[in-house]
């Protein structure tokens, strides 16, 4: 077997002269998508790593890794929205001198026409999770029920943050339970203090051995009899 390339020395030679022109390369939409694709794998990385320990950590940590997570997803979404268009016209095609041999994974992935059979299998998730039956509705029908669904988002959305501003989850009590506690505590400390007794009642109980209430008592009855 020979070890010889197949390419001729002129062809080898055209290809050093030749340099390709990464004019039409959308560079700033695979850099931002990029990113924002590395941010949401690391997260996912850690909040694995975090459920996976013998002992598993306190739930604020997991609920600030999990609001983490869920930011980078929408902030990604977000992204391959905005470059919808420029990622779905371009078309991926090698270069001579990639390297096929050592990269041949990389390169059977980037020139894939189809979805891989677990991206198939979320999509008809999400199909079957909207209850919408999309070959047999049109496609201003889709996006209003679609519309629909963000409305209700949005209604949902002011309920929670109502509810989050008059609760203060440090306990059992709303906000406004502990605010009419405060205003009732300024109204306690506002009276002034009332004496218990009065000084003659005291020095007439020790005298006669008896509360000044039973001496009015005794009175009305001399004056009924």
């Amino acid at each position: 077997m020979s070890n010889e390339n197949p390419l001729s020395g002129h062809d080898l030679a055209y290809q050093e002269d030749v340099k390709p022109s990464y004019d039409g390369v959308p560079g700033q939409a695979l850099d931002a998508v990029r990113m924002r694709s590395a941010q949401l794998t690391h997260s996912l990385r850690r909040l694995r790593d975090e459920l996976s320990r013998a002992e598993l950590p306190q739930w604020f940590s997991l609920q600030s890794q999990l609001n983490v997570t869920l930011s980078q997803l929408m902030s990604l979404t977000s992204t391959l929205q905005h470059f919808h268009d420029v990622l779905d016209s371009t078309a991926v095609y090698p270069l001579p001198n990639f390297p096929t041999t050592s990269h041949e994974g990389l390169l059977t992935t980037l020139l894939r026409k189809k979805n891989i059979p677990e991206v198939d299998e979320w999509i008809m998730g999400a199909r079957e999770a909207s209850d919408l039956d999309s070959p047999a509705l049109e496609v201003n029908e889709v996006e209003k029920s679609l519309n629909d669904d963000k409305e209700v988002t949005k209604w949902a959305l002011q309920i929670f943050v109502q509810e989050f501003e008059r609760h203060n989850y440090k306990g059992l009590r709303t906000r406004e339970e502990n605010a009419e506690d405060v205003l009732m505590e300024d109204t306690i400390h506002s009276r002034k203090p009332r004496k218990p007794f009065e000084v003659e009642d005291i020095l007439s109980y020790i005298y006669k051995g008896k509360e000044s209430w039973e001496d009015r008592s005794s009175n009305e009855a001399a004056v009924i009899s």
